[in-house]
């Protein structure tokens, strides 16, 4: 039977091995508050994407929600909504930040607090600034930086998407678009010949016959497949913490990113 959407019971079970985990408790509540944060938004899908770490305990649990993505011009267009929570039970909207605050929040190194109220500050020198004239002997002060404030919301958000670039992969042919070009489960999907291979995933946002994880950076991707217990595990080597299994008898899959969202700075010197 063809899989219709990620399943968290056998999503958790297939990557708990691989550091995918989160609480007993946040499972249980989980199992309630996002069918009902799916109505409350008015979608027809709401998973759990992942877990980002912070400093003071107080992790956050993103939800991820959406219709049917759609196949325009070459290109899937997927629209997501994110959600987060601290104890999964209560979801918060977490708003779209646009280019600039995202340009401003990827200068960002730290990890995330915890404390939604934080805000960051960046310096950056004022493009308005009028020239200070030197004059021969004279003492010269510099012009006041632009102080920037980045809310960790915005951080958050910004690091979400940062992650889904790089990752958010499905099996090949798994999904296709209708007659309406809206992207859908792929009756017909039977399975991938070689579940070890990089050839055999690509990025959801990918056209249905287009670049493969092989096309990604060398050296971006692990892959590991149990033939006895047919499972495919695949971890972003960018993004540690992203991790993604395919079975291959029950032709279900899942992925979860559980992380500091920090990118792996050191991949370079791992080539």
């Amino acid at each position: 039977m063809v899989q219709l959407e990620p399943n968290l019971t056998l999503t958790l079970k297939h990557l708990s091995g691989s550091g995918a985990t989160i609480s007993a408790e946040q499972q249980a509540a989980l199992d309630h508050s996002l069918p009902i944060k799916r109505i409350e938004a008015g979608l027809k899908t709401v998973v759990l994407w992942g877990k980002i770490l912070a400093t003071n305990g107080k992790d956050y649990l993103v939800a991820e929600g959406y219709n049917s993505a759609l196949y325009k011009d070459g290109k899937v267009l997927f629209e997501a909504k994110y959600f987060f929570s601290q104890d999964g039970v209560k979801w918060l909207d977490l708003v779209a930040v646009n280019a600039e605050t995202a340009s401003k929040a990827e200068k960002i190194k730290s990890l995330l607090t915890g404390d939604t109220s934080k805000i960051y500050e960046l310096e950056e020198a004022d493009p308005n600034a009028a020239p200070t004239p030197v004059e021969e002997g004279a003492e010269v002060e510099a012009p006041k930086p632009l102080i920037i404030q980045v809310p960790e919301l915005a951080l958050l958000r910004q690091r979400i998407d940062s992650i889904n670039a790089s990752t958010g992969i499905v099996p090949v042919h798994a999904l296709l678009p209708d007659a309406h070009n809206r992207v859908v489960p792929n009756l017909l999907f039977n399975g991938i010949a070689y579940p070890d291979k990089l050839e055999s995933f690509m990025h959801r946002t990918t056209s249905p016959d287009g670049d493969t994880l092989a096309q990604d950076l060398r050296g971006s991707w692990s892959v590991q497949y149990d033939p006895f217990k047919q499972i495919v595990i695949c971890r972003s080597l960018v993004w540690i913490g992203y991790t993604f299994y395919y079975h291959a008898h029950d032709l279900t899959w899942g992925a979860l990113y559980c992380g500091d969202g920090v990118p792996n700075y050191d991949l370079i010197f791992m080539l």
